[in-house]
């Protein structure tokens, strides 16, 4: 269903039954400040791809987590490519283009360096126990990023008290302007949800979900060459190096089913 909550004061296209960001990554930055300017609590940004949306469908309590984010990002080039074929089809606006979850957090990390902001990134594996001060891509050689990082728990869909405690202690502590959850979806969305209150007391600016892309920014994955991306095979790429996604991508069918039978009943 479509979203009841705060009237939207930037662009969007309604698809699938949520509210996407619909313009290009210069006007979300805009945006971005704008909110984080504005407003005193925390910015939640979600990165809904084909595959989330097919689960959007399936489980209700996805989708509400879904509908609590400030801002959904179009982070899969199926969405876009039907929300263009919707627009032709209905003369109403479609998404402008696709905005990646690593292409997005590589230029927050830059406003994060440029405005020397602290910055926490919770979950991914084979990191270091805590680094600071870290050149990544896309940020100065003049400039240094402090980014600190916590596994946060060892299986998050179990977490421990002791676990909770401890990150809890570390967010209090660190107080930092930006936080980044990569546990995969659903699991990252929920814990952004559920810790709401503990961002917003702690300073917390900006808090987004972002699955596996800083194992594509630290080198853990191969990000697909330039050309690969510009036809919309990113996914492939990925799944080349990591063969265990394989179920998962069996959901892009089923989102084109979903997609197709939405351009027929609504057009």
């Amino acid at each position: 269903m479509k979203q009841k909550n705060t009237k939207k004061t930037y662009k969007t296209v309604l698809f699938l039954g949520k509210e996407l960001f619909s313009n290009d990554v210069g006007s979300l930055l805009e945006t971005i400040n704008k909110k984080v300017i504005g407003t005193k609590k925390t910015i939640k940004i979600f990165t809904p791809n084909p595959e989330q949306l097919v689960l959007a469908q399936e489980n209700k309590k996805f989708s509400n987590l879904l509908d609590k984010a400030d801002i959904l990002i179009p982070d899969g080039v199926g969405v876009v490519l039907f929300s263009k074929l919707k627009s032709m089809l209905s003369g109403k606006p479609g998404i402008k283009e696709r905005i990646t979850g690593v292409d997005l957090v590589q230029k927050l990390l830059k406003k994060a360096s440029d405005e020397s902001w602290k910055t926490l990134l919770i979950g991914g594996r084979g990191y270091s126990d805590k680094f600071h001060h870290i050149y990544l891509p896309g940020i100065s050689r003049e400039k240094k990023l402090s980014l600190l990082w916590s596994n946060g728990y060892e299986n998050v869909s179990k977490p421990l008290k002791k676990e909770e405690e401890s990150l809890e202690k570390l967010i209090k502590k660190e107080k930092p302007k930006m936080v980044f959850v990569a546990f995969g979806a659903p699991w990252q969305e929920k814990w952004v949800i559920e810790h709401e209150e503990l961002l917003n007391k702690s300073g917390v600016e900006l808090v987004m979900v972002v699955g596996g892309s800083f194992d594509m920014l630290l080198g853990g994955l191969k990000r697909a060459p330039m050309w690969i991306r510009a036809i919309g095979m990113e996914w492939l790429f990925r799944l080349a190096q990591e063969p265990r996604r394989f179920k998962r991508q069996l959901k892009i069918f089923k989102f084109v089913g979903l997609a197709t039978k939405d351009l027929i009943v609504k057009n």
